[in-house]
């Protein structure tokens, strides 16, 4: 059993135990917050904070946890509480920030509680990041510099202070701005690893290869910062040049530096034999893409000789089983049977020798349940034309960078609605659906938003999919599916560069944006393509 599932056992024990337990419920709380469940978590920091109002930790848990759901009065109502009882309680500055910033859209407001928060935890830099991004309200300005040097206090550290100010310009997608503050720090501080890696980032997604190489190296060179060492990895996976990565890998991933990211080293796997032994492999905690995309190198580990439990998210469960080289699936921080080796399935990329061709195998490898297949085929009838699936909408990650922002606005792709004989049906799920039903004129998608494995069944009875880089897109790859695939001009690593297929799915093309931000290019070539 892992730490995880030890915690979470224990705790329910304590609380059936002493259901006024405060510290425990809390705990669970927690617990559950790591294990994606968000929802749960807020009952649990709602039943700690009754059995102590007065505990600014478990009002704040309380805010943040309402925040993280949608819930704007419940966080507001949790944070006054909070600062009511304990004004110089930093993180409740902050979690009234962001509830003024991104959901109230005050940003003055916001701004005060931004620079509280700054003079409670100098030490923050998110703060200073926030606290800029008050100021341009999502616009870059020349007196923007001095209006942010201006709000917050002279006697913080000015490094803090710019370096939040870059991260605010990189966030709202002014990368030139942003790269030319972060030369400016490194003229004074030649050695910051924040702001040297935040340049090769900068520069990679500029396709300024060259210049991100250089700052990579830099990186690693002061060598203070393994997300530098990672970032220069994924710099030559998404050249294409995997040997390259490979060798990043073996000669800097080592130590106690990386033990958080790849696991204890005594039991990992790595290519040692593992013939009659049980491996626990991680194809993904959180996002689904991921545990869709590596959870085909179960394939490696069982013809090693190894019994393989896939880890992958619960909703995916009944999906992973049908992957080939899989022996039993366990949700994240679920029990298992004891396990001699572990590894996450994304690292084995690079710690094996295996030729990455021969690694990634071919599509399909993943199967839609039978029984499904027949009822999506009854429901999505085969006609004349063609029957395509679309996806607009992803995580709210990167909502505000226009050079790497994944999502698409549904009005983008009605003009796929005017092609002959094209029926639309939406896979959308989440946030996006509301877009879908507010459509002024309606738009002509017909809304299907099924479960996962009902979506896959709903793919196999569909001719194309045609979606953004999200989940959907791994899903129909894994299922062999034709898709298109709509890219921004920051792409993930994993589509490399400068090719319209990818070695990951045979059936998937790639669409990708010729301007930062703009989708319009990118829909038109779908449409020439189908017509």
């Amino acid at each position: 059993m892992n730490d995880l599932a030890q915690d979470l056992t224990d705790l329910r024990k304590r609380i059936q135990h002493d259901r006024d337990d405060d510290a425990s419920l809390h705990a669970l709380g927690a617990v559950l917050a790591q294990r994606g469940e968000y929802g749960r978590s807020f009952i649990f920091y709602r039943a700690a904070a009754f059995c102590r109002p007065q505990n600014v930790k478990y009002l704040c848990s309380c805010a943040a946890a309402a925040l993280s759901l949608g819930l704007a009065d419940d966080a507001k109502w949790y944070v006054d509480k909070a600062l009511a009882t304990d004004p110089n309680y930093g993180e409740a500055w902050q979690i009234r920030g962001e509830l003024y910033l991104d959901t109230f859209a005050q940003p003055d407001e916001a701004l005060r509680s931004y620079i509280k928060a700054i003079e409670l935890v100098p030490d923050d830099l998110k703060n200073y990041q926030s606290a800029a991004r008050c100021l341009w309200s999502g616009k870059a300005h020349p007196a923007a510099d001095a209006r942010v040097t201006v709000a917050i206090p002279s006697a913080l550290d000015s490094l803090k202070v710019e370096r939040g100010m870059a991260m605010a310009l990189a966030e709202e997608g002014f990368y030139e701005e942003a790269i030319a503050m972060l030369h400016n720090i490194l003229g004074r501080r030649p050695d910051d690893p924040t702001s040297i890696r935040r340049l090769a980032e900068l520069y990679t997604g500029l396709r300024d290869w060259s210049a991100a190489q250089f700052w990579f190296e830099k990186g690693i060179a002061v060598g203070k910062d393994p997300m530098v060492v990672i970032g220069y990895l994924l710099h030559w996976s998404r050249l294409g040049d995997f040997e390259r990565a490979r060798r990043v890998y073996r000669s800097h991933m080592q130590g106690e530096n990386f033990e958080s990211i790849l696991g204890p080293a005594s039991c990992r796997w790595q290519g040692q034999d593992i013939r009659g032994k049980t491996l626990r492999l991680n194809a993904g905690d959180i996002y689904f893409g991921d545990a869709l995309q590596f959870g085909r190198f179960a394939r490696v580990a069982k013809q090693a000789g190894a019994r393989v439990t896939l880890q992958a998210p619960k909703r995916l469960r009944s999906l992973a089983r049908t992957m080939e080289g899989v022996d039993s699936v366990v949700a994240p921080h679920d029990p298992a049977s004891e396990t001699a080796f572990h590894a996450s399935a994304f690292w084995l990329m690079y710690m094996l020798d295996i030729p990455i061709a021969e690694m990634i195998g071919k599509a399909p490898y993943l199967q839609a349940p039978s029984d499904l297949c027949t009822e999506w085929g009854k429901r999505i009838p085969s006609t004349s034309g063609i029957n395509v699936g679309i996806v607009w909408r992803g995580s709210p990650y990167l909502i505000r960078d226009r050079f790497g922002k994944r999502s698409m606005a549904l009005e983008d792709l009605r003009i796929l609605a005017s092609i002959p004989h094209c029926t639309l049906y939406s896979l959308q799920c989440g946030e996006g659906r509301a877009e879908l039903r507010n459509a002024n004129p309606p738009f002509p998608a017909i809304d299907l938003a099924p479960d996962l494995p009902n979506t896959a069944a709903a793919i196999e009875a569909l001719d194309l999919v045609v979606t953004i880089d999200t989940s959907i897109a791994h899903l129909a790859g894994a299922l062999g599916k034709r898709t298109f695939l709509m890219l921004p001009y920051n792409a993930c690593f994993r589509w490399m560069m400068n090719r319209d297929d990818t070695p990951w799915y045979p059936a998937i093309r790639l669409f990708r944006q010729t301007r930062p931000g703009v989708w319009s290019d990118v829909v038109n070539a779908i449409v020439r393509a189908l017509s």
